[in-house]
């Protein structure tokens, strides 16, 4: 092995063990040629979209989703990041603003080199009210059918408490919506905390893990 190819092999391990974007930036700055490159490129792109996907779920907003989308249109997270985005525009009771202004269309950010995908952008038509919202919305996405229900409170203010609380200790529930749906119990008005899923069979796996923890936790299937 020749000395530069050593110098390049250490580099590479010592980049592994720090594994942050500074880390492999440096590296496929120093070692653009180095046979490495190809995998720090896309363990790049994987933590650069790790830290996107942390910030729009922080920020918790319409736009911050939207940013996601248009920047990683082929990420892991954009279906739920378009599950997100749904619920803002379209079902009321959601935890988040109160009210979605509209939102200018985000140029995309092109794709990495190790990823030549071609980047989409996500229709955006001028919103004047929220039942135009709620239409425009329906047309450019799937409308979201199922959902995982955590409990009933007394209060609209009680479930949302609840929710907060639930999202800390629960890192399954990262990534997901939640809503509260009134209705009438035996004792009086019921305030159910539920959350929206892309899917059945991922509602059912939240839901496992959820109880399995000691957290109560039901499917809601569309027609309920």
């Amino acid at each position: 092995m020749t000395l530069a190819a050593c110098s390049d092999l250490q580099e590479w391990r010592s980049t592994q063990r720090a594994d942050t974007i500074e880390s492999y930036e440096a590296f496929l700055e120093q070692y653009p040629e180095s046979q490495y490159a190809p995998v720090a490129q896309r363990r790049l792109t994987d933590l650069i979209e790790q830290r996107d996907w942390l910030a729009a779920s922080e920020a918790d907003t319409a736009e911050a989703y939207r940013n996601f989308i248009n920047t990683h249109p082929k990420g892991r997270w954009v279906r739920e990041a378009r599950v997100r985005l749904q619920n803002f525009l379209a079902t009321p009771g959601v935890l988040g603003p109160a009210a979605i202004e509209p939102i200018e269309p985000i140029e995309p950010a092109p794709p990495p080199a190790m990823l030549p995908a071609e980047p989409t952008k996500l229709p955006v038509a001028p919103i004047a009210a929220p039942a135009a919202q709620a239409a425009a919305s329906t047309s450019a996405l799937s409308p979201v059918e199922h959902r995982i229900q955590l409990g009933a409170f007394s209060s609209r203010d009680k479930a949302l408490e609840g929710w907060r609380s639930a999202r800390e200790r629960y890192p399954e529930l990262q990534g997901l919506v939640s809503q509260v749906a009134p209705g009438a119990g035996s004792n009086g008005p019921l305030h159910r905390l539920q959350a929206s899923v892309v899917s059945e069979a991922r509602a059912r796996e939240i839901c496992r893990a959820l109880v399995k923890s000691g957290q109560p936790c039901v499917y809601v299937p569309p027609e309920r």
